[in-house]
């Protein structure tokens, strides 16, 4: 999309996002240090913008795929509205279990991938809101099951 078409959309109208709360066996999550704008110079969650017609296991899919990553047994966490000064977001949060590959920044978005069970401080409040979602959920089974895609 051409960058002045592409003002114009995040000036009107709201972008739709996906990010992914990716856990490994041990329970830890996959943050990556961001290096662009909005939350840039935080710790983030793998991520990105959902293109016309596709859907959230795709995209989740293609997501981590630029990361040279896999994830299995999706589940919805929800839907987390945010405005920045430059733009408003809608991201929907998928969770999963790692299925296979090693995290690896593309250096463009990320530049370095780590997996934690502390949230550090300078996680991105979008970010935690959605890790802790996750954690709630995962006490409930029913809760769980009902959200898986």
């Amino acid at each position: 999309m051409p960058e002045s078409i592409w003002k114009q959309v995040k000036q009107y109208a709201p972008i739709p996002c996906l990010d992914v709360v990716l856990e490994n066996y041990d329970g830890d999550v996959l943050l990556g240090w961001r290096r662009i704008p909005p939350y840039r110079e935080v710790w983030a969650l793998p991520g990105g913008r959902l293109y016309g017609g596709e859907g959230i296991k795709a995209a989740a899919a293609r997501i981590l795929a630029e990361y040279c990553l896999s994830v299995r047994d999706l589940f919805l966490v929800g839907v987390f509205p945010i405005r920045f000064p430059s733009r408003a977001d809608v991201p929907i949060c998928v969770a999963g279990r790692i299925a296979e590959g090693e995290p690896t920044p593309d250096g463009e978005e990320f530049s370095s991938f780590r997996w934690t069970s502390r949230l550090p401080v300078d996680l991105g409040a979008n970010y935690r809101r959605m890790i802790e979602r996750y954690r709630y959920m995962k006490c409930y089974p029913e809760l769980m099951r009902l959200c898986r895609l």
